[in-house]
């Protein structure tokens, strides 16, 4: 993995002298071990990219036929949650066009996004109903997406890729606030305490996703995948 060269060629000359005086943990420069740089990401970098971990909670599994109940956005390595939760007023009408906006503007805050299936839901999810209230919603390269959920089929070789089992094995605090059918139904129609309910489950997927990223860094190439 160490014999990963830095893109030398695309670096500023203050970013390869960084590299060159900062050193990894295995005692070498971050240029004579770039890969390291990758795994670790020192927040001193000129080049560390600003990471969210991202979840969202809707109505229903298509964004024509549901609306979104709530997103969590936890800043990756740091105890700070950015969230959003829709009124009662807004289910009511099934309008979630302020949500949708404001998840969208905190999307825009990141260089890298982390989820957990969100290539094939969160994500699309988002950019559908972004679209559908005529939302800027980020363009291609705009910034990245790491989706642990594949991280996890890849490396591990478990009966189940859930969060929740992948969770379990390796002994990692994950789902406290189960979600159950009733508790769906009653957030969706308004319902203030099962609303509650559904963002603190939003907080423990996002920390409990944060933990199985950092678990995984170590085995794994930080990709250029596009959102």
């Amino acid at each position: 993995m160490n014999n990963l060269k830095a893109p030398v060629r695309k670096l500023l000359k203050s970013e390869l002298v960084w590299l060159g005086e900062n050193m990894c943990r295995h005692g070498h420069t971050y240029l004579e071990h770039y890969s390291c740089f990758l795994s670790e990401k020192p927040s001193t970098s000129p080049m560390a990219e600003k990471i969210g971990v991202f979840d969202i909670e809707t109505t229903g599994l298509k964004a024509n036929y549901s609306h979104m109940l709530s997103w969590c956005m936890k800043e990756h390595n740091a105890d700070t949650i950015h969230e959003d939760l829709i009124t009662k007023r807004e289910v009511r009408d099934k309008d979630d066009r302020r949500i949708i906006k404001s998840a969208v503007k905190e999307i825009q805050k990141y260089d890298r996004i982390v989820t957990f299936y969100g290539m094939r839901f969160d994500v699309p999810y988002v950019r559908t109903r972004a679209l559908r209230h005529k939302l800027d919603f980020p363009r291609y390269r705009d910034l990245y997406h790491t989706d642990v959920y594949f991280l996890c089929r890849s490396k591990f070789a478990l009966h189940s890729n859930r969060l929740a089992s992948v969770c379990q094995f390796f002994g990692i605090e994950a789902k406290n606030h189960p979600m159950t059918p009733d508790l769906w139904e009653s957030a969706g129609a308004g319902h203030q305490e099962s609303l509650d309910v559904v963002l603190t489950h939003c907080q423990e997927d996002v920390c409990a996703t944060d933990e199985v990223f950092n678990m995984l860094l170590d085995h794994m190439m930080i990709s250029k995948r596009s959102i």
